[in-house]
């Protein structure tokens, strides 16, 4: 008996253009080793691109924009501002710089 394989696409179809192996990088180069600057966000982000593009993958571009979004909202880390504070966050509920 065989575990499943785990999921690590959440809003696309991870069995398709090889896309849960590009999933799982992304979520290793930024997410799961603890963040770091928005530079290393945007490393993470480019390189799950050019996986999808590599792969033939039509959702590649709608992928790097949602990314880089979703990224640039939630998860760029600020060193003492504690986790999910990203930029456009912080500007909601008027954390200081």
């Amino acid at each position: 008996m065989t575990t499943p394989e785990r999921d690590y696409c959440y809003f696309i179809d991870h069995r398709k253009y090889n896309r849960n192996i590009g999933c799982r990088k992304h979520d290793n180069a930024y997410g799961i080793n603890g963040g770091g600057s928005e530079r290393d966000r945007w490393r993470a982000d480019f390189a799950f691109y050019r996986h999808m593009r590599a792969n033939g993958d039509p959702m590649a571009l709608p992928s790097l924009l949602a990314c880089l979004v979703f990224g640039w909202f939630c998860w760029n880390y600020h060193p003492g501002k504690g986790l999910w504070r990203g930029q456009l966050l912080r500007r909601f509920v008027k954390a200081p710089k």
